[in-house]
Parts: C-alpha cells; structure tokens; sequence
C-alpha cells in the first residue's frame, strides 16, 4: 500500500479504481512483476479500499491474477540422505531432519524451543503455526535420538531448539534458507527445490506409506482437506 501511495506521490484517499488498475499495469508491464507479487499487491489494496478506507466500490471490479497451481517437487530417500550428508554444520542437518521428519515450516521449526518436544508422548508441539494456529506433530523415535544429542551438543543455556548465533534469539529463516539452497547444491540435486519442499516430501511420503489424508491433514495444519489432497497427485 505504502508503493501504491508513493507510485503517484498522493495518498490513497485521493486515488480511485483507475489508479489502482494503472498501478497494477505498471507492476505486469513495467516491473515484469510475478504472478505472486501482483497477487500480493491486489489483496493490499483490496485491503486498503474496503476495510481501511471504506470505499470497496474502488477495488470490487479488479480481479484477481490467476495463479497457475504446480505440483511440488519431492525429494527421494537417497535425495534427502545427500542433502542431510551436505548440511553446512550439525546443528543444521538436525534442523533439516526435523522440518523433514515433522513437516515443519521454516518459520515452525526455527521457532521451536526445548519444551515444545515432548519424548513421553512422541508429539512435537507447534505452537507458532501459520494463522498462530497451535498443532501437534509427530515425533519419532530417531528424531527423538537426533535432538537428544543435538540438545547436549548446542542448546544448553538457550530458550531456543535452533539458537542463533547470539543464543539469546533463534536461528533466522534466512540463514536456514541459504544453508538448505548450499546443501542442495552440495547434494547435486538440480532440481528447483527449496526448504519448503521437506515439508511437501514428508507428507507424500506419509501419503505413500497409506497415512489417511485426514491425519496428513492435522498433522500439516492445513485448513481446507483440497489442500492436502494435491498430494495425491504428486503420489
């Protein structure tokens, strides 16, 4: 909203549906934006218009860019063993293991902390989910094995799982991204993958292993079951 205002140098208040379709040409054909970021952009505004302002007849006829639904990529077993062996330091690859083996966000597993796992129910406890929406997820016994060792190797003295580097806060997602983007590469997987594609691989594998979509469901936290179900495809 704020490039929307400072694009024509006005506050919105003053601006109407011809200027935001004017700002949404400029996105597509000046700045070759993507598919997501024009998405982006007409939420924002849609935002902006019906709820801040209280004008929806401003923004009721744009439409919104039609996204093309792709299936994910998945990591194979040996993929996955490569990327782990490739992982920049220990802390890391106990980091992938967990995203992978709990189907854990970027964001999810960076933010876990040492109470969220609990051994005596094999659960691990998600509470900063997407929505802030709180769900349990599974833990192995390997898993289990691999965060045991990690804890008395890295985490004493830390509230955090994943400390970072200053071990008063977590790990950045950043950091997490571009170490998953230099152990991929490492792995030689040329594949356009990326730290989300351990969460798409565990829940195909689960699918594979004739896990019931529902359970596949709650243990991903999605909201709607056609979410889940394009796993099917992948399969």
């Amino acid at each position: 909203a704020r490039a929307f205002a400072r694009h024509f140098m006005r506050s919105p208040e003053e601006l109407g549906e011809a200027e935001v379709r004017a700002y949404l040409h400029h996105l597509i054909d000046e700045r070759k934006a993507s598919v997501a970021t024009q998405k982006m952009a007409v939420a924002s505004l849609k935002f902006l218009y019906g709820q801040t302002l209280g004008r929806p007849e401003a923004v009721e006829r744009i439409p919104w860019p039609k996204v093309a639904h792709r299936l994910p990529e998945i990591l194979s077993a040996q993929e996955l063993q490569r990327l782990f062996q490739q992982a920049p330091t220990p802390s890391m690859r106990t980091l992938f293991l967990t995203a992978y083996g709990a189907g854990l966000r970027v964001s999810e597993v960076c933010c876990l902390q040492p109470a969220d796992v609990d051994s005596q129910r094999g659960v691990i406890h998600v509470r900063a989910g997407k929505g802030d929406k709180a769900r349990l997820t599974l833990l192995s016994p390997r898993l289990l094995d691999e965060l045991r060792q990690h804890w008395r190797r890295e985490v004493r003295g830390s509230a955090w799982l994943f400390p970072g580097r200053s071990r008063d806060g977590h790990v950045g997602t950043r950091a997490v991204q571009d170490g998953f983007r230099r152990a991929a590469g490492g792995a030689r997987i040329t594949r356009a993958v990326r730290f989300h594609t351990l969460r798409h691989s565990f829940a195909t594998h689960m699918m594979e292993a004739g896990v019931d979509v529902r359970v596949i469901q709650a243990l991903l936290g999605h909201n709607s079951l056609r979410t889940t179900t394009r796993y099917t495809q992948v399969r």
